[in-house]
């Protein structure tokens, strides 16, 4: 299940990024969104909780999107408007925007497989590619979702920090085709000894979808049970 090498890679990825997971953090930032013909502007907020819970706000003039995820269940929100998310979706809806707390989960995780893939090349640079997987070893009975929970992932071969993160989103077993989401991070800033990306843009089946400019971070702001619902 852990491939000594990936192993050693992610826990380098996390020590670059500061090595403690803060108890929570807070950002703020702008996106644009692309979705067909159509393009908005508008804010973004990232809320994590340890590193099992995470929040993403998207307010655009038309809509304010939340998707909330905390223990392995999520639900969205779409102008005021609740539904709660299926056990498969919510195997990739915790929000990776944050890596430290995401990666850092993964290595505490004894049900996550940690596999090296291949050194590789990402934008000129080169990028060493691990994978993980949920394989949910030990609630057996979620072992069947666990080819929901992969999550391929690019850390830059010199400085260690995640460079991008992969997965495919589906609703439901048997759901096809799936949305393959790509998210690329850049221009890590370090606030208060924790690196955070500035720059996040995410593609969807290829194609870019959301514009991503973190503009404020925030941690241990005392973030509780209560900014994470679950419904």
């Amino acid at each position: 299940m852990r491939d000594p090498q990936a192993v050693t890679l992610l826990q380098g990825s996390v020590r670059a990024m500061g090595g403690t997971v803060p108890a929570d953090s807070a950002a703020t930032g702008n996106v644009t969104i692309v979705a067909g013909s159509l393009t908005s502007s508008g804010t973004i907020q990232i809320l994590t909780r340890g590193t099992n819970q995470t929040s993403e706000q998207i307010t655009l003039p038309q809509s304010t999107v939340t998707v909330i995820y905390s223990g392995g269940l999520a639900n969205q929100t779409n102008n005021s408007v609740v539904t709660s998310l299926s056990v498969q979706r919510a195997a990739t809806s915790q929000s990776v925007y944050f890596p430290l707390p995401f990666l850092s989960g993964a290595l505490a995780n004894s049900d996550m497989s940690v596999q090296y893939v291949a050194l590789e090349t990402l934008n000129q640079s080169s990028v060493q590619h691990i994978q993980l997987q949920n394989t949910y070893a030990s609630p057996t009975n979620l072992q069947q979702f666990a080819s929901f929970a992969v999550f391929d992932v690019w850390l830059d071969a010199v400085t260690s920090l995640p460079q991008r993160v992969s997965y495919t989103r589906r609703d439901a077993s048997g759901a096809s085709p799936g949305i393959s989401v790509d998210t690329y991070f850049a221009a890590y800033k370090t606030i208060s000894g924790v690196a955070y990306p500035s720059q996040i843009n995410v593609s969807y089946n290829g194609t870019p979808w959301a514009t991503i400019t973190i503009s404020s971070v925030s941690f241990n702001t005392g973030l509780t049970d209560s900014n994470f619902p679950i419904q």
